[in-house]
């Protein structure tokens, strides 16, 4: 068999790959407290990282992600930073929240060009009042959204890299999200195999076909949510057609009342209407 080539496409496949961008900050001790790191600033009160990381159990991010690239606040000393091996994460002090860019650059053999995300740094604490009060109890504030990649027609190197089991071997070697033999073990299902991608036993990139206790994301998931979106939006489509149902009742009652009044005094009380709506506003 030919080996995949790096240029020529596979035709009628789009194959999907899953990310977290993110950050996680942390509340410094004050100035002048012992356990203080030294050389920061005084003005400085969080430690915060900003990060690319793939889901616990998913496939090796270096499969198709070779280099983040992070352009944090150009007050810091060299503002662009580089990550071209794990962990892509760049982390520092500071005192108030802002937007990062990052550019996700692909694997060579992938021919894709790279691509552009960008992340508030969150530095305070947000969200419910149950949320916050967590944040604040664990000095922990994180903000993170699963980014999904896709790649429409892939590079044949591509497809065969992003199909292939060994995606999973980090696993086996102990470098899993947790380390060590114990996240190995943890990642891994009854059948040897580990839980995430290969639910059902099928060999893929997308996401997996059912759901379940070890697999968060689902082609079944998917559709459930798209489902909830359709009805949702047929909701908003019949208020809106109800409303403008009451919008040709009330022009019409118009209408019938200009032709009773009369023109002038249909348009003296049309002037009246329309000097009300203004006070209103």
């Amino acid at each position: 068999m030919p080996a995949p080539q790096a240029n020529k496409r596979v035709k009628v496949r789009r194959l999907s790959s899953l990310d977290f961008i993110g950050s996680e900050a942390f509340q410094l001790p004050p100035h002048g407290d012992p356990s203080r790191p030294k050389g920061i600033p005084e003005d400085h009160t969080k430690k915060w990282t900003v990060y690319v990381r793939q889901p616990e159990g998913d496939p090796d991010l270096r499969t198709w992600l070779n280099k983040v690239q992070f352009k944090i606040f150009n007050t810091y000393e060299n503002p662009l930073r580089t990550c071209e091996s794990p962990p892509f994460e760049v982390s520092e002090t500071g005192w108030g929240g802002f937007t990062i860019d990052i550019r996700l650059h692909f694997q060579p053999l992938s021919g894709e060009k790279a691509q552009y995300r960008q992340h508030f740094l969150q530095l305070e604490n947000y969200g419910t009042e149950a949320q916050q009060a967590q944040q604040k109890a664990s000095g922990l504030v994180r903000a993170e959204f699963l980014e999904v990649v896709q790649f429409n027609e892939p590079t044949e190197a591509l497809y065969e890299a992003l199909t292939a089991e060994d995606q999973w071997s980090y696993l086996l070697l102990g470098k899993g999200a947790g380390g060590g033999k114990k996240a190995a073990m943890a990642a891994m299902g009854a059948n040897g195999r580990p839980k995430r991608g290969f639910a059902g036993g099928e060999r893929a990139a997308q996401l997996p076909e059912k759901g379940g206790e070890d697999v968060p994301y689902s082609q079944e998931q998917e559709l459930q949510l798209m489902q909830l979106f359709k009805d949702k939006i047929g909701v908003v489509e019949k208020e809106l057609e109800e409303e403008a149902k009451k919008r040709a009742e009330t022009e019409a009652k118009l209408k019938a009342l200009r032709e009773e009044l009369g023109h002038e005094a249909a348009q003296q009380a049309s002037q009246q209407a329309s000097g009300d709506r203004s006070r209103r506003r």
